[in-house]
């Protein structure tokens, strides 16, 4: 029992202080950049070598790299985990995709830029547009898309597709009218736990579709955008020794942005333990 104790002790320790560093870094970062975060910061096109201006067009960059990604990744994430969980049956086959998606998740960031720079960039001669950064981030959040969405296909009762079949529907028809708005809340998770994940990425952005330093805002998929991840980068390296209010406000407003959209999630969880409870 002393023993017990004491490794109870010691994990929660381990964790609590873990948790306690993770939170006051978070907050710090969040905390100092906060007194930079105004109207003109959010709404300004940037000048004097961004150290003057806002952050308007990496914002709207960033919208428009997610949208891209997000019109590739949920149809062909939603389809490929249909698939696998109404249709493939268990075989080596279907057990390797879903290991292989499995491995996706883990592949470094500029893996996938350095994939995206050369299929979609050069390969497809999109350049340095936002078509070719979008679809890499697309690609990078299909492993997140489809794992959350056979998962939450699967948590559906197999009694609601004898039910559907019994009246006479088809398995397509099963499949999109009963199985995946049943599933639709869950689904809705793994997508916002994809924003999350690409929001913030710099790599595949850098290689693919970000412009450094714009005054305007792209007016087509195949031009240039600035992103708020590699506007952090670009800052970082041009003024190492000198943290610029810029800087700080761009790092606090990124946070945020990602806190909220986890917090979002483990609120959604929640809620669906609940569900799952009474």
């Amino acid at each position: 029992m002393k023993i017990d104790a004491i490794v109870k002790i010691t994990f929660a320790v381990v964790s609590y202080t873990l948790i306690g560093l993770i939170v006051a870094l978070i907050g710090f970062l969040i905390v100092n950049g906060l007194d930079n975060i105004d109207l003109e910061f959010l709404t300004a096109f940037p000048r004097n070598s961004m150290t003057g201006g806002g952050i308007w067009p990496a914002l709207v960059g960033t919208v428009y790299f997610v949208a891209v990604a997000l019109l590739f990744s949920i149809p062909v994430g939603i389809l490929a985990a249909v698939y696998l969980s109404e249709y493939s049956k268990d075989t080596a086959f279907k057990r390797l995709i879903l290991t292989a998606n499995n491995i996706l998740a883990g592949i470094p960031s500029v893996v996938f830029g350095l994939f995206g720079l050369s299929l979609f960039s050069i390969t497809f001669g999109f350049g340095t547009s936002v078509l070719a950064g979008g679809l890499t981030l697309g690609i990078m959040s299909l492993p997140y898309i489809i794992s959350n969405t056979h998962e939450s296909l699967t948590a559906v009762p197999y009694s609601y597709r004898e039910a559907s079949l019994a009246l006479g529907a088809n398995r397509a028809e099963t499949s999109f009218r009963i199985v995946l708005p049943a599933s639709f809340s869950r689904i809705l998770t793994g997508v916002i736990i994809a924003i999350g994940r690409i929001i913030g990425e710099t790599a595949p952005v850098l290689f693919t579709g970000a412009a450094f330093y714009i005054t305007r805002n792209p007016t087509g998929p195949f031009e240039p955008a600035m992103a708020l991840p590699t506007h952090i980068f670009v800052l970082s390296a041009v003024y190492p020794d000198n943290v610029t209010p810029k800087l700080e406000g761009s790092i606090s407003l990124l946070l945020i942005i990602v806190v909220v959209l986890f917090l979002l999630v483990a609120i959604r969880r929640r809620k669906e333990t609940k569900k799952l409870e009474v």
